[in-house]
């Protein structure tokens, strides 16, 4: 399967023998050995003709880089894993050399005055890449702490101390598996129970076993706050330096701190409004500690249940009155046709029962308008039985709708920004709403979804209190932004940094996801337009207009940020259906 797929991606004309190599091993040659050159775009006679002739260049480099990712998706052994990294480094140094090219330092400011719309969101963009380049000191410093946080965050036999006796579990309460680990460890605990030390619990399993068993609430909370702090001693360091290192970017940019300068792109372009829009999401969820037993005892929201290929077919339907056309080609193979153009094509694959047997989409290329085709994997699971797993299975397919059918003509623009987020969570929600029953409030997947969002809301306050600088810092007091979420207080809030890697890999964009569903549920609720005329200005985008402008469009009238929150406060407030 990698084979093959690797051969339609890359379109490499191998001869047999090479075939028979490893992909990734052909992949890692193919990468080491290239290099971008940008003579042919230095010569060109027009702006319009440098861009074309650069994106020519740019699109093997970028195509590598995802074929890279997509691998990464597949279990490896470390001579591939190794191979891969250096891959992905080259790859990055490459871009770093061409970020430093004066030609295309100067052309991309160029570019982005363009009166041309979908040249002067290329300029932009890649004038912001270039911005964002960091020295190979400082690049090194940030990825080893990420991925010893990462590590630390992944390890099995961490173990928390419980102090008070009535805090363990009997043996009764616990799992069997739990028991033949500990009776593993009789030795272990027979020197512990001589000391005045209190004892380890270890969680080989789950946090939330111990939360089900445990009766005492006062117990459930203490381990559930101890658990979120567990890598902390491990990941202290890491995490220092990682904010140390951004500082310092930050005040090369002559910015106040890194929240300040990474926010200066986007929509929200501050902390002071980022702030302002996760206030205005902020409601009471139950506490992380009692979530499994509210949710025992909620009712589920009922479905048929269906086979992954059988829902899939569902969507496809749903899709054909927006000029939407899939050909099956083979039992593995899909190709996605708009309105007599070709898109690209979607190959199948069943789900893996012992990985859990989940929806997987994994892209292999990015469709292009005038320069190439849109590939992607998807795998499906043989059944799906409840309101979760098809919900996932809408929404992967909505994301592959949205890549395949991008209609810029370079890869920047079709790939960076908010743009394609929001096409696809809107159409993700559009599919739900024709395919999946209503959500009542009080059902146990409408009360799991409120309590995700109010994670994700704590979490970017934190993000957010983490990047700023100490005198500068818009959240004082984290303890009471964690009862505002989930009605009780937390001491030691600010600890939860060290329990979520997006708090090194996102850092203070850790919101933007709740930032894209927010605005995705607007445009569904509340836009004038109709439901084609949405998907064509979303999805398709035709005439390259930015963000602003779509918003202007779909909802009849200029869309400044505070209307924008306004507007995300009023969606979140309604009942969910």
């Amino acid at each position: 399967m990698l084979k093959r797929i690797l051969a339609v991606s890359l379109a490499l004309n191998y001869s047999v023998a090479a075939q028979a190599a490893s992909p990734i091993t052909l992949l890692s040659k193919q990468c080491i050995d290239y290099q971008v050159s940008l003579s042919q775009a230095q010569t060109s006679d027009s702006p319009q003709d440098a861009s074309v002739r650069l994106e020519r260049e740019l699109l093997g480099l970028f195509n590598l880089k995802d074929s890279v990712h997509f691998y990464r998706h597949y279990p490896l052994n470390a001579e591939d894993k190794e191979a891969l990294l250096q891959c992905q480094l080259h790859l990055a140094d490459e871009f770093e050399r061409l970020a430093k090219d004066p030609w295309l330092k100067t052309q991309s400011r160029q570019w982005a005055r363009s009166q041309v719309s979908d040249l002067r969101q290329l300029g932009r963009r890649l004038t912001q890449q270039i911005a964002e380049q960091i020295d190979q000191v400082q690049k090194a410093k940030i990825h080893t702490a990420q991925a010893s946080i990462a590590h630390g965050l992944r390890q099995k036999d961490l173990s928390l101390i419980i102090g008070e006796s009535r805090c363990r579990l009997d043996d009764e309460a616990k799992s069997d598996e739990t028991k033949s680990n500990e009776a593993k460890s009789d030795e272990t605990k027979s020197k512990k129970a001589k000391s005045k030390e209190p004892q380890a619990q270890a969680f080989d399993n789950s946090i939330a076993s111990y939360l089900i068993h445990q009766p005492d609430e006062t117990c459930k909370r203490q381990v559930w706050q101890a658990y979120q702090t567990r890598a902390k001693q491990k990941n202290q360091a890491a995490m220092s330096l990682i904010l140390e290192t951004k500082q310092a970017i930050a005040e090369e940019h002559d910015a106040l701190d890194y929240a300040s300068w990474a926010l200066s792109h986007q929509q929200l372009a501050s902390p002071e409004q980022v702030k302002q829009y996760l206030d205005s999401q902020t409601q009471i969820a139950p506490a992380p500690w009692r979530l499994g037993a509210v949710l025992a005892d909620l009712a589920k929201v009922e479905v048929r249940p269906l086979s992954g290929r059988q829902l899939l077919r569902d969507i496809q339907g749903e899709l054909e009155p927006f000029g939407l056309q899939f050909e099956t080609i083979n039992a593995d193979m899909l190709r996605l046709w708009h309105q007599g153009r070709l898109l690209g094509d979607i190959f199948l694959s069943q789900a893996a029962t012992h990985r859990g047997g989940k929806t997987q989409l994994s892209p292999l290329r990015q469709s292009v308008v005038g320069q190439q085709f849109g590939q992607l994997t998807l795998t499906l699971p043989d059944e799906l039985d409840d309101y979760r797993g098809q919900e996932q299975l809408i929404i992967a397919a909505a994301d592959m709708v949205s890549r395949l059918l991008a209609g810029g003509r370079y890869y920047l623009n079709n790939t960076l920004g908010d743009d394609q987020a929001i096409a696809s969570l809107w159409l993700s929600h559009y599919l739900s709403k024709r395919l999946l029953p209503q959500l009542p409030r009080d059902s146990r997947e409408a009360r799991l979804k409120a309590f995700a969002s109010q994670l994700k809301v704590f979490r970017s306050k934190l993000a957010l209190w983490a990047y700023q600088a100490p005198e500068h810092r818009l959240y004082r007091d984290l303890n009471q932004e964690f009862a505002l979420s989930f009605g009780e207080p937390w001491p030691e809030a600010d600890d939860a940094l060290f329990s979520f890697t997006g708090a090194v890999t996102q850092g203070p964009l850790y919101y933007l996801s709740l930032w894209h569903q927010s605005l995705a549920e607007q445009i569904l609720s509340d836009t004038h337009l109709k439901d084609k005329a949405v998907f064509e200005l979303l999805l398709i985008n035709e005439q390259q207009l930015s963000l602003d402008e779509q918003l202007n469009l779909i909802f009849g009238c200029a869309q400044s940020v505070a209307t924008i929150q306004e507007r995300s406060q009023h969606v979140q407030l309604k009942p969910v259906h």
